[in-house]
Protein backbone atom coordinates (compact mmCIF):
# COMPACT_ATOMS: atom_id res chain seq x y z
CA UNK A 1 0.00 0.00 0.00
CA UNK A 2 0.69 3.54 -0.53
CA UNK A 3 -0.27 6.91 -0.64
CA UNK A 4 -2.50 8.16 -3.50
CA UNK A 5 -0.25 10.41 -5.90
CA UNK A 6 -2.77 13.24 -5.08
CA UNK A 7 -1.86 13.82 -1.36
CA UNK A 8 0.95 16.34 -0.98
CA UNK A 9 2.32 16.41 2.08
CA UNK A 10 3.69 19.58 3.67
CA UNK A 11 4.84 21.83 6.58
CA UNK A 12 4.48 25.09 7.75
CA UNK A 13 5.84 26.84 10.84
CA UNK A 14 6.39 23.23 12.52
CA UNK A 15 3.12 21.82 11.48
CA UNK A 16 3.19 18.92 9.13
CA UNK A 17 -0.37 18.07 7.22
CA UNK A 18 -1.33 16.57 3.91
CA UNK A 19 -3.66 17.65 1.75
CA UNK A 20 -5.23 15.70 -1.24
CA UNK A 21 -5.41 17.74 -4.73
CA UNK A 22 -6.84 16.86 -8.28
CA UNK A 23 -8.97 14.66 -8.57
CA UNK A 24 -8.58 12.98 -5.21
CA UNK A 25 -10.29 16.17 -4.03
CA UNK A 26 -13.36 15.51 -5.03
CA UNK A 27 -13.55 12.80 -2.88
CA UNK A 28 -11.65 14.39 0.06
CA UNK A 29 -11.40 18.02 0.71
CA UNK A 30 -9.67 18.57 3.72
CA UNK A 31 -6.26 18.84 5.32
CA UNK A 32 -5.09 16.24 7.77
CA UNK A 33 -3.11 17.64 10.81
CA UNK A 34 -0.27 14.98 11.49
CA UNK A 35 1.81 14.93 14.62
CA UNK A 36 5.78 14.01 14.02
CA UNK A 37 4.75 10.20 14.55
CA UNK A 38 1.63 10.06 11.85
CA UNK A 39 4.14 12.12 9.77
CA UNK A 40 6.60 9.70 9.38
CA UNK A 41 4.00 7.36 8.59
CA UNK A 42 2.83 9.23 5.46
CA UNK A 43 6.54 9.50 4.51
CA UNK A 44 7.13 6.32 4.14
CA UNK A 45 3.54 5.68 2.74
CA UNK A 46 5.00 7.50 -0.26
CA UNK A 47 6.61 4.53 -1.46
CA UNK A 48 5.10 1.34 -0.94
CA UNK A 49 4.80 -0.51 1.99
CA UNK A 50 3.14 -3.07 4.65
CA UNK A 51 2.05 -2.81 7.78
CA UNK A 52 5.08 -4.62 8.52
CA UNK A 53 7.73 -2.67 7.40
CA UNK A 54 6.10 0.32 9.04
CA UNK A 55 6.30 -1.02 11.95
CA UNK A 56 9.93 -2.39 11.14
CA UNK A 57 11.00 1.30 10.35
CA UNK A 58 9.11 2.81 13.35
CA UNK A 59 10.57 0.26 15.87
CA UNK A 60 13.90 1.42 14.38
CA UNK A 61 13.38 5.24 14.98
CA UNK A 62 11.30 5.04 18.40
CA UNK A 63 11.76 3.55 21.91
CA UNK A 64 8.28 2.27 22.43
CA UNK A 65 7.07 -1.51 22.58
CA UNK A 66 6.20 -3.27 19.21
CA UNK A 67 2.10 -3.80 20.57
CA UNK A 68 2.02 -0.23 20.65
CA UNK A 69 3.70 0.80 17.68
CA UNK A 70 1.57 -1.86 15.89
CA UNK A 71 -1.36 -0.47 17.51
CA UNK A 72 -0.81 2.93 16.68
CA UNK A 73 0.03 1.86 13.12
CA UNK A 74 -2.72 -0.29 12.76
CA UNK A 75 -5.36 2.61 13.54
CA UNK A 76 -3.18 5.05 11.29
CA UNK A 77 -3.85 2.81 8.17
CA UNK A 78 -7.59 1.82 9.24
CA UNK A 79 -7.95 5.59 9.03
CA UNK A 80 -6.46 6.54 5.82
CA UNK A 81 -7.86 3.52 4.18
CA UNK A 82 -11.88 4.98 5.49
CA UNK A 83 -10.40 8.15 4.04
CA UNK A 84 -9.71 6.62 0.71
CA UNK A 85 -6.21 8.09 0.64
CA UNK A 86 -4.52 4.54 0.00
CA UNK A 87 -3.76 2.75 -2.56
Amino acid sequence: MKLKDEIVLGSIDGKDFAIATGSLSKDFNGIINNNATANYIFQLLKTEQSEDSIVQAMLEKYDAPEEVIRADVKEVLNKLSELGILE
